[in-house]
């Protein structure tokens, strides 16, 4: 925990590179000082085909799912540093965007092995 899910329209029309922006995201998630280095997972799910209203435009969307227990405040800065991070990167896409979904523990279920 956490999970970042990555997700973008094809990466040759914003001009980044896949590992560049998970990268980029991982190091926005480090930065916050809310986890360890070796909790963070950050995973991609390109969008080959989308439909953005009438203009169909780049973009990347990230979700972070944490566990509960942040405020408000950490929240909010966790996806500000994010979002810095990708929009710092060379390649630009129309839209970026955060999402901090809080885990709901009571029905999280998880095996490692």
């Amino acid at each position: 925990m956490p999970h970042a899910i990555v997700e973008f329209s094809p990466l040759s029309e914003i001009g980044i590179g896949e590992a560049d922006l998970l990268d980029a995201v991982f190091d926005g998630m480090q930065a916050s000082g809310l986890f360890g280095t070796e909790d963070i997972k950050v995973r991609s799910h390109p969008a080959s085909m989308t439909r953005n209203g009438s203009d169909n435009f780049s973009f990347i969307h990230i979700q972070l799912r944490i566990m509960p227990g942040r405020t408000v405040e950490q929240k909010a800065d966790l996806s500000e540093r994010v979002r810095a991070n990708v929009c710092d990167m060379s390649g630009q896409a129309r839209s970026t965007s955060v999402e901090v979904v809080d885990i709901d523990r009571a029905v999280y279920a998880k095996t490692v092995v």
